[in-house]
């Protein structure tokens, strides 16, 4: 059960996996597994997964933890009492893990640890799901594809009221837009979808997050030749890349040109090493390329609220939500500076209270509006290097994984990395990443690399 001598880095997994061997060897289990319930508990367990993504487009976000929570706990249940069921850790979950250790390190850390409890509590259920989710598709790899079908309904949805949101001129429930030097045409309507809470910045992260679902199932129509269903996903692909467009999300813009850079690159990589260079591409897609770059522009051009709301971003202080940013980067950091190692513990209410101490007069904010200064001030400068440990280790894993895998596989590893990045660049200026909707994509997707990789254990 045991290895007499492990070796360092086994001695978690050794031991975890004895515990293992010897709950799924008792009695109680034996029976357990016998039942029906434990014949039917992927499904079951799929089913709450499916709870999980569907809360996260309508409900609080109360109900979207409980949801992911009792996914966990039953595949928790499953894992105790499948026999022969075992653990394994990646590297990138090594530094997933370590992350959330200087998490913890900061909760009882924290000066105000009732308040950071709260939000480490949130964070706790979101690892518990990664790792859950992970465990799940490891033994269920045929349900990636239906759960990626799943999230790009959800995202289509959103999608469409977001368009029909703008298009019927809803009023703004917040401060969304200075509208102080602006005519009545360049006031963009800021469509939220139905999120909660209402917010165009978060319906804007949940696209970007999503919206690589529509391209996967695009593509690998594409590559089987379907080209009705590649048609229709690729329409859809463009109606949420509007969507993000009207919710009038600064963040979300650069999120989604980061999106369709890194599908460019891509783009550039396959051509170059696949089809024998641009010489080869015949010239109608060089001109169907080349058409929908001008319709994008002519689009965004036509529109003067939406020219507008672009072109706002390179106004810096002239822009009262972007002088507000800076504002509260610059006490951000000294926060960080005053509290480099453990930082202040986690979660909007314990930031909220000790950022009252560093904030210019008038400039009140529940959080950074920056992830990686978020994570830092939050957890600590060693919570920061193991984060941006493990997405240099996501980038490696999937890029390995892309150059071997079978086409279908590599379609799907390539949207992951659509989803991940440029959620990260929309990050930056924004810490929707922080919500429940986010989250919950995020991990997913993190989770299904992890489960189609070859070789899971490094």
């Amino acid at each position: 059960m045991f290895n007499r001598k492990p070796g360092t880095k086994s001695i978690f997994i050794s031991l975890k996996n004895g515990i293992l061997h010897r709950v799924q060897n008792t009695e109680l289990a034996a029976l357990a597994r016998e039942s029906m319930f434990f014949e039917n508990i992927d499904s079951i367990i799929y089913i709450f997964l499916a709870l999980t993504l569907v809360s996260c487009a309508f409900c609080e976000s109360g109900y979207i933890g409980v949801f992911a929570f009792c996914f966990s706990i039953l595949q928790s249940i499953k894992l105790f009492l499948k026999k022969g069921a075992r653990t394994k850790i990646s590297l990138f979950d090594k530094a997933i893990m370590i992350y959330f250790a200087f998490v913890v390190l900061s909760l009882f850390g924290s000066t105000l640890f009732a308040l950071s409890l709260k939000g480490f509590l949130k964070t706790a259920v979101y690892m518990y799901f990664y790792f859950s989710a992970l465990s799940y598709f490891r033994d269920n790899k045929e349900k990636i594809l239906p759960t990626i079908l799943m999230i790009a309904g959800l995202i289509s949805f959103e999608s469409i009221i977001a368009i029909i949101q703008n298009n019927s001129g809803i009023l703004a429930i917040a401060g969304w837009q200075d509208t102080t030097n602006l005519d009545p045409t360049q006031v963009i309507s800021r469509a939220y979808g139905t999120l909660k809470p209402y917010n165009p910045n978060l319906l804007a992260g949940y696209l970007v997050t999503g919206l690589s679902s529509l391209w996967c199932l695009s593509m690998i129509n594409l590559a089987n030749k379907h080209y009705k269903r590649f048609l229709g996903f690729l329409i859809l692909l463009l109606l949420g890349t509007i969507a993000v467009i009207y919710s009038g999300s600064r963040g979300g813009y650069l999120g989604i040109a980061g999106f369709y850079a890194i599908f460019g690159l891509g783009c550039i990589y396959y051509i170059q090493n696949y089809l024998g260079g641009f010489k080869a591409i015949r010239k109608r897609y060089k001109n169907l390329a080349l058409t929908l770059i001008c319709a994008a522009l002519v689009f965004i051009m036509s529109n003067p609220a939406i020219t507008n709301r672009i072109l706002s971003i390179f106004e810096f202080r002239e822009d009262s939500s972007i002088a507000f940013r800076m504002n509260v980067y610059a006490s951000s950091f000294k926060m960080f500076l005053d509290n480099p190692f453990l930082g202040i513990g986690v979660g909007n209410k314990n930031f909220r209270e000790i950022y009252g101490l560093y904030m210019r007069s008038g400039f009140d904010a529940l959080g950074s509006y920056c992830v990686p200064l978020e994570i830092a001030v939050e957890s600590g400068i060693f919570a920061l290097i193991a984060f941006l440990t493990f997405l240099v280790m996501f980038y490696r894993d999937s890029m390995r994984l892309i150059k071997t895998a079978p086409i279908r596989t590599k379609i799907v590893v390539f949207s992951l990395i659509l989803s991940i990045f440029p959620t990260m660049i929309h990050g930056l200026f924004d810490t929707v990443w922080f919500r429940p909707q986010l989250q919950i994509l995020f991990w997913l997707n993190v989770a299904f690399l992890g489960a189609l990789k070859d070789n899971q254990v490094s």
